[in-house]
């Protein structure tokens, strides 16, 4: 009896590890088939955040997820935002991803409206038992990468960090300093401001500036014309930020990016499944949504 016994249990064992597997595929095919809203802040071709968050809806898109997209809109009136919310939840979709804290307000407002609905915010807060904030940089894992690859691109050990609005990435810039002088002290690091994400020409001034005072490696969190303007000097290699810039720009030596589409997955699945929790998540070193490309690499 007792090879019966062990072969009635393996067969148990067999059909329960396949039943497990057969719920995780129901709930990503699920996943796939329910209608879902990306709203982001700028064009996806701005080598930064919004550029991040359409490579997530190009990946799920191509995955067979039923992901719609709105561009531009930080360019939108809060009520035009709201339209475009409420007009695909009419037409039935119920997971919405907005990407940036401009959007945090309209969120905890639609959420309020639509408690069948489920809300995911990318960099931003906002409240109810329906949403969840995703915190990109509560652990600046993009300035430690950053410092790390600046480091071991430096020869004179002289980098820059050219940043858009420090109230944003303050910390970011912070821990990039504190990894360059960690893993290599006496290093220089320069760091300044535009205080505009948009604003080209103290971008290309502020790269100028540190390029003069010896940097050999900058950081392009401001906007493109960080990457303009060092692609004049040959010895000075630029990291891209939260997107990878290598294809259009050939001093780009490495890029740190973001890799939203594991984070979109997640609130997807997690959507689609049952399994939804609504409050605050930080994301990890250990989540490799933060990761660095080197040119000719896939993140």
């Amino acid at each position: 009896m007792r090879p019966r016994i062990f072969f009635q249990h393996g067969c148990l064992a067999l059909l329960a590890a396949l039943a497990l597997v057969s719920a995780g595929s129901a709930h990503a095919t699920s996943a796939r088939h329910e209608r879902s809203l990306l709203l982001i802040p700028y064009r996806g071709d701005d080598l930064s955040f919004s550029e991040a968050a359409y490579r997530g809806y190009q990946t799920l898109h191509k995955a067979g997820y039923a992901i719609d997209l709105v561009q531009d809109a930080d360019r939108l009136s809060r009520a035009q935002r709201v339209a475009a919310i409420d007009r695909h939840y009419a037409a039935g979709t119920r997971s919405f991803i907005l990407a940036g804290a401009e959007m945090s307000a309209v969120a905890t407002a639609e959420a309020r409206r639509h408690p069948d609905a489920y809300f995911a915010i990318l960099s931003g807060h906002a409240s109810g038992p329906n949403v969840i904030n995703y915190c990109l940089d509560c652990r600046q894992i993009g300035g430690l990468l950053a410092g790390q690859v600046a480091v071991r691109l430096s020869r004179t050990k002289m980098v820059g960090f050219i940043g858009g609005v420090q109230s944003v990435e303050g910390a970011e810039a912070e821990r990039f300093k504190a990894t360059v002088l960690h893993e290599a002290p006496g290093a220089k690091v320069f760091v300044d401001w535009t205080q505009s994400w948009s604003d080209q020409q103290r971008a290309r001034t502020l790269t100028e500036r540190q390029i003069a005072a010896g940097a050999d490696v900058v950081v392009s969190d401001a906007n493109v014309a960080v990457i303009a303007a060092a692609s004049r000097y040959p010895h000075v290699k630029v990291i891209g930020w939260m997107a990878d810039a290598s294809p259009r720009y050939r001093n780009v030596a490495a890029s740190v990016v973001i890799d939203t589409s594991i984070v979109f997955r997640r609130f997807l699945d997690a959507v689609a499944s049952g399994r939804f929790k609504g409050g605050d998540e930080i994301i990890e070193e250990q989540d490799k949504v933060w990761v660095v490309v080197w040119p000719g690499q896939s993140p």
